[in-house]
């Protein structure tokens, strides 16, 4: 299931594999450890607990008692393990290890009065390192496309031309959008000419006065400037996922399909999905009544 999971993310598709753009161990981690909150695999290892605790505690119910009549025959569940029962009696009685990995003993089990997959499963759930961008995409009110392109941008996963060089896949290195520098995601993200004046206009319309510089320098700005709650500050968060979405798209369309939009066209383009997704958060459709259209 996993497998074919991972295919369509990359692929659109089940049947045809290509290099991820992010590892799928990093891709399960939750939303404040830089990942997509995938976490299925875990949450089936709680819920095939509660089949082990059932056995342990010797519930009145027709398939525990038939397992303890041909399998454990009077022994301890945590002693047993049949080689020669069916793979869904195995895979229960495997769930020992769940446990084990969730610091349980075979008397911590019998104390358990009654049985919680929810727990369990924050149990098994170790402790991830928080980026230090999380602000920027867990608590992010724009399109799920742009918070996911965002997240692939903060983890440095984009192939840029600067990275396909190094694999000896590109040679040309020229940067799409100003066609002058070296691509690279740090240019790209917003030191490129074309980038800078997209995100300046962006920035006035926001009433927000910086020195625009490259997306290591703008991205620390951003964690600084976007970690509270009021309109502000979610609204510069929606803006900058949708425009590192749209000048990747951009950079996209001018060399796959030869088409190129100017500064103004993209730039209003960003503002009225902005003001579209925007129309479904209350604070952010008050902020956006006090400003300009467009300027």
């Amino acid at each position: 299931m996993e497998a074919v999971c991972r295919k369509f993310l990359w692929t659109g598709g089940n049947e045809t594999s290509h290099k991820s753009l992010l590892a799928w161990e990093k891709f399960c981690y939750p939303h404040s450890a830089g990942g997509f909150n995938v976490m299925v695999h875990i949450w089936n290892k709680a819920a095939v607990s509660k089949h082990y605790w059932n056995l342990s505690k010797k519930k009145d119910k027709l398939w525990i008692q038939w397992i303890n009549c041909y399998y454990i025959k009077g022994r301890q569940v945590w002693d047993t393990y049949p080689n020669q029962a069916s793979s869904m009696v195995r895979k229960i009685m495997k769930a020992k290890k769940n446990f084990e990995e969730a610091r349980y003993t075979h008397s911590d089990i019998l104390a358990l009065n009654s049985f919680s997959i929810k727990k369990l499963y924050q149990r098994l759930r170790v402790t991830f390192p928080k980026v230090t961008w999380k602000r920027l995409v867990c608590n992010n009110a724009g399109c799920p496309k742009w918070v996911f392109n965002l997240t692939l941008v903060a983890h440095g996963r984009l192939y840029t031309r600067d990275r396909l060089a190094k694999w000896g896949i590109a040679n040309n290195l020229v940067c799409p959008l100003c066609e002058h520098d070296n691509e690279s995601l740090d240019h790209l993200f917003f030191k490129c000419s074309f980038s800078a004046a997209l995100w300046n206009k962006l920035l006035i319309w926001q009433g927000v006065h910086k020195q625009i510089m490259g997306w290591v320098q703008e991205q620390e700005w951003a964690i600084k400037f976007a970690n509270e709650k009021n309109a502000k500050a979610e609204m510069y968060r929606m803006v900058l996922a949708c425009s590192v979405y749209y000048i990747w798209k951009e950079r996209n369309q001018r060399i796959f399909q030869r088409r190129r939009r100017t500064v103004d066209n993209l730039g209003m383009l960003i503002v009225q999905d902005i003001h579209c997704r925007g129309s479904h958060n209350l604070k952010i459709t008050k902020q956006l009544e006090s400003m300009n259209f467009y300027p």
